[in-house]
């Protein structure tokens, strides 16, 4: 399936905002404009188009303190190109209120992406509050965490009320993916992924033989079924950045390895969004200015390679316990 991808031009609609649509954004060092709008792409078979840079939803206890900076950050994303936002209101995030009001000059322009979390006893109560909570009709992208037929049809009778535009599920694990697909694929409309240039099991791209721990048969199915695919863990893990700032990647004159990672996950036409975290200004900055030159070089390639080849050198040693599960998200199983 093509993806189409363009340059989305929201015109008078963001000019109109309170925030003064074109203003620039003063940061700490720098006042910054977006020079451009992040491309956008088809979410499967939905019709639905999302921003091929989601705001992804985590958010360190800096950030957490300064709900000016985030708001801050939110609107200058948006006006950066960035449409689609997936927002936590559990695990001590608390973001369903400040972000329902940093949106709520944009809501109809943006697609707000959202997760189900309570128990199945509560799944309607908590569709509904993120319905009151960002006083809007619909939720655009609604996903299971924890996938079994009542919560599914909990979802699937809110997507016929109208609540929700589009359905989705998350895994860690590759081998799960592929069970809810197997049970759920009349009702899906998209799944939510790891995808980055170490982890990623999805499918060997333009001959790369790296990394060793590919998934062939996962993309490709969605991809035959129409399911859309929004790629989360782009940059491997903060793990994997620590890393490569011990192997002094990141002072590298060559080139942001940040931005390299992006761009491998930007290559991939099968990947319709993808969501980094992104904890301060000069992280939003440096990944907008990555959408707007999304093409991966040949020498950023090979950084990755490296790079990738030292994490394998580990063993999975330089991720925390809590996030081994990168390293074998799944075995191979060809569909």
């Amino acid at each position: 399936m093509k993806r189409r991808l363009f340059l989305k031009h929201m015109g008078t609609a963001a000019s109109a905002l309170s925030f003064g649509g074109c203003a620039a954004v003063k940061t700490s060092k720098t006042t910054y404009k977006p020079a451009d709008r992040a491309p956008v792409r088809t979410l499967g078979k939905t019709g639905i188009e999302v921003s091929l840079l989601g705001f992804g939803s985590h958010l360190n206890n800096t950030l957490k303190k300064n709900p000016r900076e985030r708001d801050r950050m939110i609107k200058l994303g948006f006006e950066g190109g960035i449409t689609t936002f997936d927002v936590y209101d559990h695990g001590g995030y608390e973001q369903f209120k400040p972000m329902s009001k940093s949106i709520r000059d944009f809501r109809k322009d943006m697609i707000l992406s959202l997760v189900a979390v309570r128990s199945t006893e509560e799944m309607q109560d908590e569709i509904d509050y993120a319905l009151k909570t960002f006083k809007t009709d619909y939720i655009d992208l609604y996903r299971n965490h924890r996938v079994d037929d009542d919560r599914m049809q909990i979802i699937e009778k809110n997507k016929q009320a109208g609540k929700i535009r589009a359905i989705g599920v998350v895994s860690h694990d590759g081998n799960a993916m592929n069970r809810y697909i197997d049970d759920y694929q009349n009702i899906l409309d998209y799944v939510m992924i790891i995808y980055n240039f170490h982890h990623n099991m999805g499918r060997p791209r333009g001959g790369e033989q790296w990394p060793s721990n590919e998934y062939p048969g996962l993309i490709p199915r969605c991809e035959r079924l129409g399911l859309g695919i929004i790629g989360i863990k782009p940059m491997g893990s903060d793990d994997m950045i620590a890393l490569a700032k011990q192997k002094g990647y990141l002072e590298d004159p060559s080139g942001s390895i940040s931005q390299a990672m992006l761009r491998y996950v930007f290559t991939a036409p099968e990947i319709d969004c993808v969501m980094p975290a992104m904890n301060s200004m000069n992280e939003l900055i440096t990944n907008l200015e990555t959408t707007y030159s999304p093409k991966i070089t040949p020498p950023e390639r090979k950084r990755l390679e490296v790079l990738s080849s030292e994490a394998d050198a580990l063993k999975g040693a330089y991720l925390r316990p809590h996030y081994r599960w990168l390293e074998n998200w799944a075995e191979i199983r060809q569909v």
